[in-house]
Order: C-alpha cells, then sequence, then structure tokens
C-alpha cells in the first residue's frame, strides 16, 4: 500500500468526522451563544445555566440525528470494506 493510498484514505476519514460532527458542534455552539445573551442580559453569571443548556442540547441532537448517523458510518464502512484490496497490495 503506497503513500498515496493511505493518504487518500485518511482524507476521506477526516471528512467524515467532519460531516458527522458538524451537526451537534453547531447546535452547541447555537445553543451557547443563545445562553450567553441572556446571561448578558439578565446579569446572572452562574456555570450550570450555560452548562447544562448546552449538554441537554448536544445529547438531544445526537439522539436525533442518530439515525442518519448510523447510516453513514455504515456507507463509509461498506465503501471502505469494498475497496480493501488496495490494502492488501
Amino acid at each position: 500500500m503506497g503513500t498515496d493510498a493511505v493518504v487518500s484514505m485518511g482524507r476521506l476519514m477526516l471528512e467524515q468526522v467532519i460531516i458527522l460532527t458538524a451537526p451537534i458542534l453547531l447546535v452547541a455552539i447555537v445553543v451557547s451563544l443563545l445562553v450567553n445573551v441572556v446571561q448578558v442580559l439578565t446579569s446572572l453569571q452562574d456555570q450550570t445555566l450555560s452548562t447544562v443548556p448546552r449538554l441537554l442540547a448536544a445529547g438531544s441532537a445526537i439522539f436525533i440525528l442518530m439515525p442518519w448517523m448510523f447510516r453513514h458510518l455504515a456507507n463509509y464502512t461498506v465503501l471502505m470494506l469494498s475497496d480493501f484490496h488496495r490494502v492488501l497490495e
């Protein structure tokens, strides 16, 4: 297996990681911004007020997006295993 194949597989893996994690990170960022705006407007500076909603939103996003994530990961796995002859060379 040449270095080109290793680099290609690594690049494809990193693309899949970004595709799978981006929606969850975006939800966490949006919730954080909203909570921070509310904290600034109300002058409440408690750490649990910023952490708990972010964790709940990220957990909810994972729960809602899990079927899509599983299908995407299964397709990626089938793609990698169907092209496995490149690794053996």
